[in-house]
């Protein structure tokens, strides 16, 4: 396994490659956003054997505050505790380098069970149930991280 830099592009390789998250609209949607946000956010790319195996990253919303994201593709047969292992080395690394976000939050589909799980493999605390919140209308999960930060 390794790990580039995310790209916009990557999104696109990755449905070509069977991946599927929310709608079309939703995915043009986040394939536009990644586009224009370039600059603001902080974002990886896993491949194994040229194949994408997930992505993930860290959108700035405030100085202090950070969403974070993660797509990964049910399509592979690729360690599940090696891909968690990796992440948490890569998140750590993050969260090292920017101690200014003192809240890091995710929204995990209330299905999404392995997500569930990675999430709280990270050290992220159940903060409650968004209802309605999925482009779909599912209901998530906030999760968040809250920290300590320089100030």
């Amino acid at each position: 396994m390794y790990i580039v830099p995310f790209h916009p592009d990557h999104l696109g390789e990755a449905l070509y490659q069977g991946a599927s998250y929310g709608t079309l609209q939703d995915q043009n949607a986040f394939l536009e956003f990644t586009n224009r946000n370039n600059g603001g956010s902080i974002a990886f790319t896993a491949y194994s054997n040229n194949t994408i195996l997930g992505m993930g990253g860290f959108i700035e919303l405030y100085p202090h505050l950070a969403e974070a994201w993660v797509i990964v593709l049910t399509n592979n047969n690729f360690s599940t505790l090696k891909m968690a292992r990796n992440i948490l080395k890569l998140f750590s690394k993050v969260t090292e380098d920017y101690p200014k976000w003192e809240r890091i939050q995710a929204a995990v589909r209330c299905d999404f069970h392995k997500g569930i799980r990675l999430v709280e493999f990270l050290g992220f605390e159940n903060e409650g149930l968004m209802k309605k919140f999925g482009p779909d209308k599912s209901d998530y999960y906030r999760y968040a991280m809250v920290r300590n930060g320089p100030n």
